[in-house]
């Protein structure tokens, strides 16, 4: 049996908590980190090891802290898929069954931040996230948890929703 170094293990549950917090896919997490310890001059462990100092609410270093705030910036801004140039119709998924995958990816987000070292709720987590992707047609999972909300009508902070039916009609034509 081997035992996972330190450094690996550090990385590991850096990488479920970017997940949560961002949010991303495992691949993009690693990325984060990556591109976080590159621009901060800082080795990977030592990187991994601020991302978790997070949770506990603690101060990071300048340069990591800025260097983290821009790779996470980067992930959840990173390009949707363009729109198609020919006017297509595209089916979308059941709002229903959106609504049951968006409270599990909460319920995940949450028990992943609770539990980085568990390596199960990680992968559960990459997969329900990649499942959002594909089912609401996006490459960043951002804009497909945003997109899935939209469609199943959830409220982000900060916004307002439209009502719909006989006010909508009272709204656009003002009367």
């Amino acid at each position: 049996m081997s035992e996972t170094s330190p450094e690996h293990s550090a990385t590991e549950q850096a990488v479920t908590v970017l997940m949560a917090v961002v949010p991303c896919g495992c691949d993009t997490a690693r990325q984060i980190l990556a591109d976080t310890a590159r621009a901060a001059g800082a080795a990977l462990l030592e990187t991994a090891e601020a991302v978790l100092a997070l949770g506990g609410c603690r101060a990071l270093p300048a340069a990591l802290g800025t260097a983290l705030q821009a790779a996470m910036d980067g992930a959840r801004s990173a390009a949707a898929v363009p729109p198609a140039t020919e006017t297509s119709t595209r089916l979308l998924p059941d709002p229903q069954a959106i609504g049951r995958l968006l409270k599990r990816h909460r319920g995940l987000r949450r028990r992943a931040l609770a539990a980085p070292h568990d390596p199960a709720v990680r992968k559960e987590l990459d997969d329900t996230t990649y499942t959002l992707c594909i089912l609401m047609g996006q490459r960043n999972a951002s804009t497909a948890l945003r997109s899935a909300e939209l469609l199943v009508g959830a409220e982000w902070p900060g916004t307002t929703v439209r009502r719909r039916g006989r006010d909508a009609r009272t709204e656009r034509h003002g009367w």
